[in-house]
């Protein structure tokens, strides 16, 4: 009994210190597309600006997106202060056009766009996110989420 009572608490205490989502929120894009001029924006208050956070983008897509690849231009906003500005490359399918997310006709992609980042202040931040393919308008991408965990 007495070996039990430190293994309860070692779990206990796993557990208690889980991952805590900050913020998860989606946006649905139109049927006819992703405009190249529409920006998805995405505003989230951050508490601690000690703490250490993770920042991911998560796609949904069809199978009738016609790319291999996405890439998104995005912006982080502290007020109107520009912090950063990006682009990234999300790669959807694998070279023999396989889908790498999870699904069967609509595919879940997580990109890890932070793996741990600390936000400089306390207050509101907006990330803003475009599509940054050459196509005016980008079909088959139906949702794109921001997840911040702490």
């Amino acid at each position: 009994m007495k070996r039990l009572i430190p293994l309860v608490l070692l779990c206990v205490t796993l557990v208690s210190c889980g991952r805590e989502i900050v913020y998860k929120q989606f946006q649905s894009l139109p049927l006819e597309g992703w405009h190249c001029d529409s920006a998805l924006e995405y505003t989230f208050a951050i508490a601690d600006s000690v703490a250490s956070y993770e920042v991911q983008l998560i796609v949904r897509h069809s199978t009738q997106y016609p790319y291999q690849n996405l890439w998104f231009f995005t912006e982080e906003w502290y007020g109107n202060m520009l912090l950063h500005s990006d682009t990234i490359e999300c790669f959807l399918a694998d070279e023999y056009g396989r889908w790498q997310g999870t699904g069967i006709s609509t595919y879940t992609m997580p990109l890890l766009y932070y793996p741990s980042h600390t936000f400089p202040r306390t207050g509101e931040y907006k990330l803003v996110i475009k599509q940054g393919m050459r196509s005016e308008w980008l079909q088959g991408i139906e949702d794109v989420g921001v997840e911040v965990v702490r």
